[in-house]
């Protein structure tokens, strides 16, 4: 089922309501008590060629429960070259055992990393990363050129880039590689049981003015368990009185939502999304964000109410009116109109 939005006409919007969203919105933003996940860690160095674009490498990969720490080891060197054949400028990742006292003779870098998981939940990982390289020393031994430690907080599937070095003075890398570089990737590790589960998403868009006026758009989509699914919906128009210059305003609500199968049957899900504000023209833009993560019941719903429009977040063309816009009072339609999203979820059987 692809993702479809549905206008509505106005008159039917009060039993539409009652219908689809009963009495079961979850008030506030933010988290509520979700379940403790396993991490899937990615720690791979990045390679920038001479003449060739960076791809990776080869790494270490892993999972990790909440309170778990390992040291991870990468040494990298490149291959030999073989004889009678052209140089092809390609490098071996290895993974020696903690800890390393001595650079194996052909390693350009070691790194080693100490991950620990602090936390991990729906949309939400938080890792200690203590890491050091190392270079080999006149005598063979180990010797620490850079390193860092840090608490990260990522959002499932971000990256980080730890290191960067620079190859053109390293002797037999000169010609090959520009640069090398250090990543780590943290996204949830998805059970095997549930990888097949199905996801049904209603999601309604409700902009609500003055007197109890109401307008929606719909948006549904089916999404495999631990799946991101983007939504866009259509620009909801609000007609400005006297006309002019400015004669109409939009607002645009888009974002994401991810759900997970619970061995309840209940569901965690995070909603987050982007409302901006604007005219039609596009001279000026007005920005928001909202995002919501709970554990619901199959069809209960969540409500995500959308920040009011801030004239302090924005972004604006060259010669933009907005200042004088806002003088003039054209946002005080805006103001007066709460956007928020509900959203219901159900598990397909």
């Amino acid at each position: 089922m692809k993702g479809r939005v549905m206008v509505v006409g106005r008159r039917a919007i009060p039993a539409l309501v009652l219908v689809i969203l009963g009495s079961a919105l979850t008030p506030g933003d933010g988290q509520e008590d979700l379940t403790p996940q396993r991490v899937h860690l990615e720690l791979q160095p990045l390679a920038t060629g001479v003449d060739r674009a960076t791809s990776p490498g080869g790494g270490r990969v892993g999972d990790l429960a909440v309170g778990d720490s390992e040291v991870w080891t990468l040494a990298v060197s490149l291959e030999h070259d073989r004889p009678g054949q052209p140089r092809d400028c390609r490098y071996d990742v290895n993974m020696p055992a903690f800890p390393v006292q001595e650079i194996p003779a052909g390693a350009a870098h070691v790194w080693e990393a100490r991950l620990t998981v602090r936390e991990a939940s729906l949309e939400k990982i938080e890792l200690d990363i203590d890491w050091k390289r190392y270079v080999r020393a006149a005598n063979g031994e180990r010797r620490a050129v850079a390193g860092d430690s840090a608490t990260v907080t990522f959002g499932e599937g971000e990256h980080r880039l730890l290191d960067f070095v620079r190859m053109r003075e390293v002797p037999g890398w000169e010609s090959c590689y520009d640069s090398l570089a250090l990543e780590l990737e943290a996204r949830v590790a998805e059970a095997s049981a549930l990888a097949d589960r199905r996801i049904a998403y209603d999601l309604w868009l409700v902009d609500e003015g003055p007197g109890g006026s109401s307008t929606t758009r719909r948006w549904q989509v089916l999404g495999k368990h631990g799946e991101s699914r983007d939504f866009d919906f259509e620009p909801v128009h609000l007609a400005l009185p006297g006309g002019g210059t400015l004669a109409r305003l939009d607002t645009q609500v888009s974002g994401a939502v991810r759900g997970r199968v619970r061995d309840d049957g209940s569901l965690e899900v995070a909603l987050s999304a982007h409302r901006t504000d604007g005219p039609d023209d596009g001279r000026w833009s007005i920005g928001g964000y909202g995002e919501k993560r709970v554990r619901i019941a199959a069809g209960e719903a969540i409500r995500l109410e959308l920040p009011a429009p801030n004239p302090d977040v924005s972004r604006e063309r060259e010669g933009s009116t907005l200042k004088k816009d806002v003088e003039r009072g054209v946002l005080a339609g805006l103001q007066d109109r709460r956007v928020a999203l509900v959203l219901t979820a159900r598990v397909i059987e």
